[in-house]
């Protein structure tokens, strides 16, 4: 996927998990479909070959809610990429990025 297929903004994030037998994080979100009646669907960014998680964060009461997302540069095959959020910012070094969106049809 490329990266800016994925539309950042108002994603909230609710849960990380970094697997490091495997080198992914995986970001349990809230993903935005429609901001005119404010209706989010869960749904998973998957980081492949992810390294140097970090969070740059405070204090903060409910889940960090992004607000930007911005490419902040390359190293080999690595890229890296700061996510603004209403926290703070968290930055990720990754290969490639996927946005998997849980099927709310049988809702």
């Amino acid at each position: 996927m490329i990266i800016s297929d994925i539309h950042f903004h108002d994603t909230r994030i609710l849960r990380v998990i970094e697997d490091t037998a495997t080198d992914t994080l995986t970001m349990e979100v809230e993903y935005p479909v429609d901001w005119d009646n404010n209706r989010f669907v869960p749904g998973t960014l998957l980081f492949t070959d992810a390294h140097n998680y970090q969070v740059f964060e405070g204090s903060f009461e409910g889940p960090p809610t992004i607000l930007d997302a911005n490419l902040i540069g390359t190293s080999g095959r690595w890229t890296r990429l700061r996510l603004q959020t209403n926290a703070g910012y968290r930055e990720i070094s990754f290969v490639e990025v996927s946005l998997v969106m849980e099927d709310t049809t049988s809702r």
